[in-house]
């Protein structure tokens, strides 16, 4: 059998929301069209039309195959010819309406696409007898949706769930209407009619991921945040959870409500066994002890974690805020701005005496030593960095020296100045130097440059790594034509050996 179940991929960037748990959600409640083998009503299409003794729609497959074929091939004029024949001997078949609307559609005929849409939904409406399948009901939807009538397409399909109350099939269709539309309540409804019908954890989770959509677009608050650990309360109860996605959206919904407590209860419990990765359960543990206000613990699990991966950076950073119980990061406000986060922290942390603050700043040293002697010094990037922040932060706490950054800049160009990503890595640092010690690292970059490597690309990468710092520390409008016509040749020199 060759029927095709074709499956719309939404551009990503209408579906990228303002927050962690959005995008998550999202990808929870949009898995199902963006893979259609992922797709739980994915069925390979000899069994799925089995079930309907060889028949597409109320057609035979043989009459069908000849027009997929040809739209496969973009063959459209071919396609249409086929379908209006089609047509001629099934005038009443929705399904035979839909295929030649989505080939006027593809030839960009878009308004006789939607005229003949319209029909075949004007059929399915008025023949309560008529044959109301999925295939019919999607193939209209991607007419629909390519059409810009997303609202014509969830209509064909409620029409269809109030005829078919209990076919599961196309209430995960309507349930994907409604994720287009961004129906969050629709959605939430569908999801629970399905869960009542089959019991299955994924449609329990699509309920919970609806709401918390809700909550986050400011509808329903606390109220539905109970609701929804209610739902999934019930469910371990009488199922237990399955899946590591589960669990996430369990944590979710209880860090939502500040049950920090709890959350930390079901990750290190039974269920937390579903988490397989080790360092993914202890980043969950060490944020949650964070916002919990347990610096301490949250320290010493963030230190574990970079003793396994010491080339995580923003883990990094969670231990260092931790150990100088800094709780910007971990603030309501931090983690719900998710488009326009911190770059860094670029304040004086003043509920610390000077006592305590050289005393933890040496503690994140030692560990910073301990981690680059472990690691391999040409590969992993984080302590190297890891150092120049420890004196960044001592900068903002008028405890720096400008002589020691300089220097622990010039190593980490040493390094890793062959890197695309060096500039960026410091352009952070760079903003605690003055101009003056702006310039006076850029000039022992440039006295350095030629003696640091003899390998031509690196010698490039460096090359491009010195003019993009020049360019941050703000003095390239400030330079010469000559000097900016040297810039060219010093590129050039260091492809030629």
């Amino acid at each position: 059998m060759c029927f095709k179940k074709t499956f719309i991929v939404e551009p990503e960037s209408e579906r990228v929301l303002s927050s962690k748990i959005i995008n998550a959600t999202v990808n929870t409640l949009s898995s199902s069209f963006k893979n259609p083998k992922s797709h739980p009503s994915f069925q390979p299409w000899e069994s799925l039309m089995a079930s309907k003794f060889g028949l597409a729609g109320g057609i035979p497959e043989r009459r069908v195959r000849p027009i997929w074929d040809a739209v496969d091939s973009r063959q459209y004029k071919n396609a249409l010819k086929l379908a209006t024949a089609l047509l001629t001997k099934n005038p009443n078949s929705p399904y035979a309406l839909a295929l030649k609307a989505l080939i006027l559609e593809r030839m960009g005929k878009a308004e006789e696409a939607l005229s003949v849409c319209l029909n075949a939904k004007e059929l399915l409406y008025k023949n309560d007898s008529m044959l109301m399948d999925d295939l019919t009901l999607s193939t209209l939807q991607i007419v629909f949706q390519r059409l810009d009538h997303l609202d014509l397409a969830t209509g064909c399909y409620e029409h269809a769930c109030g005829k078919f109350p209990n076919n599961l099939e196309l209430m995960m269709g309507l349930f994907n209407c409604y994720v287009r539309e961004y129906s969050f309540v629709k959605q939430q409804q569908t999801a629970i009619k399905m869960y009542k019908l089959a019991g299955e954890e994924r449609f329990m989770l699509w309920a919970v991921c609806s709401i918390q959509l809700q909550v986050f677009c400011g509808n329903g608050g606390e109220k539905l945040l109970v609701l929804a650990e209610g739902l999934i309360k019930k469910h371990v109860a009488s199922h237990s959870l399955h899946e590591p996605e589960a669990l996430m959206v369990y944590i979710s919904i209880l860090e939502q409500q500040a049950k920090y407590g709890d959350a930390l209860e079901i990750l290190t419990g039974d269920l937390g066994s579903l988490l397989m990765i080790e360092v993914d359960k202890l980043r969950i543990q060490g944020r949650l002890l964070a916002r919990a206000g347990d610096y301490s613990a949250a320290a010493d699990i963030f230190q574990k974690i970079l003793e396994l991966s010491p080339d995580d950076w923003e883990c990094f950073i969670h231990y260092l805020g931790c150990l100088l119980e800094d709780d910007s990061y971990w603030s309501n406000q931090a983690l719900n701005d998710q488009i326009h986060p911190s770059k860094s922290v670029d304040y004086k942390i003043l509920h610390l005496e000077d006592e305590a603050f050289d005393s933890q700043i040496s503690k994140a040293s030692a560990f910073v030593q301990k981690l680059q002697a472990d690691s391999d010094e040409n590969i992993v990037r984080c302590p190297y960095l890891a150092n120049i922040e420890i004196e960044r932060r001592k900068h903002l706490q008028g405890k720096g020296d400008n002589d020691k950054l300089i220097e622990l800049l010039m190593q980490y160009f040493v390094r890793f100045g062959h890197l695309a990503c060096s500039p960026t890595d410091v352009e952070s640092f760079l903003d605690v130097l003055s101009p003056d010690k702006k310039m006076e690292f850029l000039n022992k970059l440039k006295r350095s440059f030629d003696c640091i490597t003899s390998v031509p690309t690196k010698m490039l990468g460096q090359s491009i790594t010195l003019f993009k710092i020049q360019e941050l520390a703000g003095n390239m409008f400030d330079l010469s034509v000559p000097e900016l016509d040297s810039v060219l040749p010093q590129f050039s020199s260091s492809l030629i050996p």
